[in-house]
């Protein structure tokens, strides 16, 4: 039976300000696209600053067009749609939490964003866990487990990424791979439902 779910953030809650310029940095060579992803995993540390990796960026991809503003998130930038729907699953006594890599920002801005929400029960991530493990690693998702009370049978997670998907199906943790918003509603509500009635 599902009792709590776990999100991940970017590409569910907000577009992936990294993505595109990470898959752009595949075309310079291994050396660029291998800096990048140091720097964006320097970011999610709590290493580097918005300022640092928009730098960063514009320098290894000769783009003098990116600028910080690209990585700096607001509320607004939260898909408005999920929010009605998150107090909906609330209805079926589900815990919700964001299980995901978090900098300094996403996690300040979702903290905000739940003191006005009210819809996550626990958000997790290396940086506020303070550990200095990989999002996908057995101590951060233990914590995660220990912050929202479920066990992983009684736990799924949603995200697009198939390395998390992978990890979690690992753990025995139940997972949706999240395509777009509508489907998500779908997805959601038949599993949900299917668990109500078993």
């Amino acid at each position: 039976m599902i009792r709590a779910i776990f999100f991940d953030f970017y590409g569910v809650w907000t577009p992936d300000v990294f993505a595109e310029h990470l898959a752009e940095a595949q075309q310079f060579g291994p050396a660029v696209a291998d800096e990048l992803y140091g720097m964006v995993r320097r970011y999610f540390a709590g290493l580097a600053s918005p300022e640092e990796v928009a730098q960063a960026f514009r320098i290894k991809l000769s783009r003098p067009d990116i600028d910080t503003a690209q990585f700096v998130l607001r509320e607004n930038d939260i898909f408005p749609a999920i929010t009605e729907f998150m107090r909906g699953l609330h209805g079926h006594f589900v815990k919700l939490g964001i299980l995901a890599e978090l900098g300094a920002q996403e996690y300040q801005l979702l903290n905000n964003f739940n003191q006005h929400n009210q819809v996550f029960e626990a958000i997790v991530s290396p940086l506020s866990l303070q550990m200095d493990r990989p999002l996908l690693s057995n101590e951060v998702f233990d914590a995660a487990l220990n912050a929202i009370g479920e066990p992983t049978r009684n736990t799924l997670v949603v995200t697009a990424n198939p390395d998390y998907v992978a990890f979690a199906q690992n753990l025995g943790i139940g997972t949706l791979t999240y395509q777009d918003f509508p489907k998500l509603q779908q997805d959601l509500e038949q599993v949900l439902s299917q668990t109500e009635t078993s």
